[in-house]
């Protein structure tokens, strides 16, 4: 199976630290007893040896102390521990920007999340983690819940709906091979009020059928290239919305949202389409 986080090595890391250096203290013991004492080293024995037979002497000497140094780093390396990787976005239809916390620790470090917004890859503990959103500049929780998470497998995870009905949704991003001359998109329903939705291109084909609230479908392979897609109400046909020129490259993994509410009150947003990159 191909894995994204593979690509996402830098990203901000959510894992307790480890060293990977051996301890000072040990080198230190280990320089401490291959010491040459001075009185061992007499004029005797520049007197009945060459003083290249020293220099020799000398760089063997060197050399175990380099070997036994490497030996004993070699002996002490951490293991790299098991990890994750998550990406937060806020699909949730109101004007308030969210901050996400992972386990206790702030996630959305150069923000909180406008509508729409997405963060990086974040790698993070594998087991179970505690996912909480807050309003921006608060520490009040609005939504928390319990994800468990695998070594290596790669998410997004969605806060969605608004007021009582907020929630948390989670999928799996992992593919199990990477096309090179293709590309691979998928399509997610997160309008809470719209009927069941087609992925269409415009005026051409309909790429992914009937996908009600929530339902995340499989990445289906699409040729590399600009589009304009459209997400049509599945009964009546009827673009809802679209987005125009988006820019599909070959390799490329990506996730088209609809989010907004297609009968918005107030200031939430109105039904529109939201392209993610996975990769």
């Amino acid at each position: 199976m191909y894995n994204i986080s593979n690509r996402y090595s830098g990203l901000a890391n959510f894992i307790p630290f480890s060293a990977f250096s051996c301890s000072v203290s040990r080198i230190a013991s280990v320089l401490t007893s291959v010491t040459i004492k001075k009185q061992n080293i007499n004029m005797e024995f520049f007197t009945r040896h060459k003083r290249n037979s020293f220099y020799r002497l000398m760089a063997v000497s060197l050399f175990s102390i380099g070997t036994i140094l490497i030996q004993s780093c070699s002996t002490k390396e951490t293991p790299v521990p098991e990890a994750a990787s998550l990406m937060g976005v806020n699909t949730s239809p109101s004007p308030a920007s969210y901050d996400m916390y992972i386990n206790g620790q702030k996630a959305t470090t150069s923000g909180a999340l406008a509508f729409g917004g997405p963060t990086a890859y974040l790698r993070l503990n594998t087991g179970e983690n505690t996912i909480k959103f807050t309003v921006g500049g608060s520490t009040e929780s609005v939504v928390s819940k319990k994800i468990n998470t695998e070594n290596n497998k790669v998410y997004s995870l969605y806060l969605i709906d608004k007021g009582a009905n907020m929630d948390i949704l989670v999928a799996n991003d992992g593919v199990s091979s990477l096309p090179t001359t293709k590309a691979l998109i998928r399509f997610i329903n997160l309008s809470p009020d719209a009927p069941a939705l087609n992925l269409s291109v415009k005026d051409a084909e309909t790429i992914l059928t009937g996908k009600t609230y929530k339902a995340v479908t499989d990445f289906v392979e699409i040729e590399p290239k600009k589009y304009t897609f459209q997400i049509k109400d599945k009964a009546t046909n009827p673009a809802m919305a679209e987005l125009v020129d988006a820019d599909i490259k070959a390799g490329g993994i990506y996730t088209l949202l609809s989010i907004g509410l297609v009968n918005p009150t107030g200031l939430d947003p109105k039904i529109t389409t939201k392209l993610i990159t996975n990769k």
